[in-house]
């Protein structure tokens, strides 16, 4: 069971919004965030869990998944690094990505009875290391859910999720044009994977943007999700 933290519950709630946080991290770090989610989503129970593994980089903060195993000299931060080349290394995380997908889909599932929400009103966001466990998780689950917010991620393990895709929601990339950390470069691959597999997919990018989260990328989630209770993305 995943620790977790309820950001907001509203009394009758028309949505399920899921937060990952990212690598390296604490829900403790995302407070801002968790208040821009408050003021975009008043309708909504929003809820965060936390990373279960320790970072294996920073014995205070956590993780999703290991990345120092399969990349020692962290070469997927480096700007000579090529697209393919980050790819490579984020495909080495698959089967980790694919056990924390298949938990946080239970957690989902646990969720949506306590809050009597469906599939179609549940949307998972997520940062980062969060982000790209967002993408594979939605993919990943048997029913097709409202949507997946990816913000500085990319899709990661893809081999693995082609096998597994069992479902497909519409997902929104959002990416800062500044991040070197989940480098901008790798966004038009991860749009491709996404649109080639028959998802649809959009790209939303940010100048000036590193590898961060701000308010207006919360504002456009919350503007697509408004869109989609409308038109069904």
């Amino acid at each position: 069971m995943l620790d977790f933290e309820i950001i907001q519950a509203a009394e009758k709630p028309q949505k399920l919004l899921i937060f990952l946080h990212g690598y390296n991290g604490n829900l403790e770090d995302y407070h801002t965030t968790f208040g821009w989610l408050r003021e975009c989503f008043d309708n909504s129970v929003i809820i965060a869990p936390a990373a279960p593994e320790i970072c294996d980089k920073n014995p205070q903060k956590k993780q999703w998944f290991g990345m120092q195993k399969h990349d020692p000299k962290n070469k997927r931060y480096q700007l000579q690094t090529s697209v393919e080349d980050i790819i490579r290394i984020y495909n080495q995380t698959a089967e980790d990505i694919k056990n924390c997908a298949d938990n946080l889909n239970l957690f989902i599932n646990e969720q949506q009875k306590i809050y009597g929400l469906t599939d179609s009103q549940t949307y998972i966001l997520g940062f980062s290391q969060g982000a790209m466990l967002a993408i594979f998780s939605a993919l990943s689950r048997n029913q097709k859910i409202g949507g997946a917010f990816s913000l500085s991620g990319l899709i990661a393990g893809a081999e693995i999720l082609e096998e597994n895709l069992h479902s497909k929601p519409y997902v929104c990339l959002l990416h800062g044009k500044n991040d070197a950390t989940v480098q901008f470069k790798t966004t038009d691959f991860s749009l491709n994977w996404l649109k080639s597999h028959g998802i649809n997919a959009s790209l939303r990018t940010y100048d000036s943007l590193f590898h961060s989260i701000i308010k207006q990328e919360i504002i456009d989630v919350a503007d697509i999700i408004a869109y989609n209770d409308k038109h069904k993305l």
